[in-house]
């Protein structure tokens, strides 16, 4: 096909075009186009064309990264908000997972399960279901959802959220308190419930002693209440099968044994003057009444304790419990001004009588005292020192008044000393076996008054005194005398400073006036001077008897 500048046909035979002749056969339709332009070849470049330069690529990869780094800190934060305020992943509870649940679900799970759980019990053919509740099986569910809660909270960052890395949380549910009557009222047992021994304060002496534990008997609940716990752990997928009742003997879960032992810990806290100190002034002691109200006796030494409890062998101590105790025994009784101590001493400087108990002016810096409870833990636990306290002490000062007495046979007197000053004599009666003149006691050492350093170690306002003595010769003294006034025991073989045994008054110058020894031993005085010698000779009084 020819090529020329129009439509127009060419002329049969051919014809010419700007570039030549054309030559058209029969038949044969041609078209011609305006020839293209000549074009000169660029400089540089060869007839050969070069390759196309390839196009410029954009890396997207850095994009990817930064999208996925990202979504996983946001996922990561999303986690700890969520997590905030439950169960982190790999928690469980008694074995069941609990990863993601709220405190107050996890309590309402545990609480719902014992709600639920009844132990079909049996006795004698009578058969009955009770329930876990009334079986006295308690749960605090707030207590340990909130344990479930706070499971690897102290675990490193990557090892909290990482739900491989378990923690298992299993409280144990005591059941020694499980109650038999429940059984009682279902199957007709007649039980007694044992009596735990327990600790108490003599009203007389301040001192703490122990009231004997005693054993119940009747239905034992423990299987039962057992049962119970089984089914409450394993969230109702083990089923309480029937128990059997049996009736036996049941101890107590606090024996006398286990109460002895409390009750040495607290003798030797009392003993260690465990208490309150501001610097190295103590101001106050735990008393034997604070240490008993602020504790308990657990007889397992091993037994999981409460947050704000620590053990001291098997008492253990509430930290509230003696903030409570400091706060009403102590802390009301603190004052900011002093009042100095009165006592009287015997004559080896032994306190014999508190006359004026005194106490330090003590001001305790605002607030340093609000955790008492807590900071006399591991005291108690340690069993000595003190908690110390920031603060101010002015202490008091301690005035001794001293006394002491002098029975002399051979002057026939009394001499009572306050300070080393004479403050009264008595005319006395010892001994008949005492020689009248020389105050000696006779060679076979009958009915003399002993001579030597002694200290009163009892008294009796008033005694019926009676006797048998057997003399050396092989004689019998015999003595019943009714109502004798105002004793006062010095030796322990039975002398003691008293009224005379007389059946009539008998004054100090009566006395004074018999010139005669008439007792068994003792030391007698006048009925005028009797009272205010008792009460003068208090217990621990010093008394040396000389020739």
């Amino acid at each position: 096909m020819s090529l020329h500048d129009g439509n127009q046909p060419l002329p049969q035979g051919g014809g010419t075009t700007p570039n030549g002749p054309v030559r058209r056969t029969e038949g044969e339709r041609t078209q011609a186009f305006t020839p293209l332009p000549s074009v000169e070849p660029i400089d540089g470049f060869n007839a050969t064309a070069a390759p196309a330069a390839p196009a410029k690529r954009h890396h997207v990869w850095p994009w990817i990264v930064l999208a996925v780094v990202v979504l996983l800190v946001a996922a990561g934060f999303g986690t700890f908000a969520f997590f905030q305020d439950r169960a982190l992943p790999g928690t469980t509870l008694w074995g069941h997972d609990v990863a993601g649940k709220t405190q107050q679900q996890i309590a309402t799970m545990i609480d719902d399960q014992v709600n639920a759980t009844k132990v079909p019990v049996a006795y004698g053919g009578k058969t009955a279901e009770v329930s876990a509740k009334d079986l006295g099986v308690s749960v605090d569910a707030q207590a340990i959802a909130h344990d479930a809660v706070d499971a690897k909270r102290n675990d490193p960052v990557w090892g909290r959220y990482a739900f491989w890395d378990k923690k298992d949380v299993a409280p144990s549910i005591d059941v020694a308190q499980a109650d038999p009557t429940v059984l009682d009222e279902h199957l007709g047992t007649n039980s007694v419930k044992p009596v735990n021994a327990e600790l108490t304060v003599n009203e007389d002496s301040g001192e703490v002693e122990v009231t004997p534990a005693a054993n119940g008997s009747g239905a034992d609940p423990t299987e039962a209440a057992e049962a119970a716990v089984a089914a409450i752990e394993s969230f109702g997928a083990t089923k309480p099968q029937t128990v059997t009742v049996e009736l036996k003997d049941i101890e107590p879960q606090v024996t006398d044994a286990v109460a002895t032992q409390a009750k040495q810990t607290v003798d030797e806290l009392v003993a260690n003057k465990v208490g309150v100190s501001v610097g190295d002034h103590e101001i106050a002691q735990f008393t034997v009444p604070m240490l008993i109200a602020s504790s308990r006796i657990e007889p397992d030494t091993e037994a999981a304790l409460d947050e704000n409890e620590a053990r001291n062998g098997v008492l253990v101590f509430s930290a509230d419990k003696l903030q409570q105790q400091y706060d009403e025994m102590i802390k009301g009784s603190l004052t900011s001004t002093k009042e100095d101590r009165e006592v009287i001493v015997n004559g080896n400087g032994t306190e014999t009588e508190v006359i004026k108990e005194g106490h330090d002016g003590v001001k305790i810096k605002d607030g340093a005292d609000a955790s008492i409870g807590v900071d006399a833990l591991p005291v108690l636990t340690e069993g000595k020192g003190t908690v110390k306290v920031a603060g101010e002490v002015d202490p008091m000062k301690v005035k001794q008044i001293k006394r002491h007495v002098v029975v002399d046979l051979s002057d026939h007197k009394v001499y009572a000393y306050q300070d080393d000053k004479l403050v009264k004599s008595f005319s006395m009666s010892a001994g008949q076996g005492n020689d009248y003149a020389t105050g000696a006691c006779n060679p076979s050492g009958d009915m003399c008054t002993p001579l030597g350093d002694f200290e009163v170690w009892l008294k009796y306002p008033t005694q019926d005194m009676s006797g048998t003595l057997t003399l050396s010769d092989g004689k019998k003294e015999t003595w019943d005398v009714k109502g004798v006034g105002f004793v006062n025991y010095f030796s322990k073989s039975g002398c003691a400073i008293h009224r005379i045994a007389t059946s009539t008054p008998y004054s100090d110058a009566q006395i004074a006036a018999m010139g005669a020894n008439t007792s068994h031993g003792c030391v007698g005085i006048g009925w005028d001077v009797a009272e205010w010698f008792y009460d003068f000779a208090g217990m621990g009084t010093s008394v040396h008897v000389q020739q």
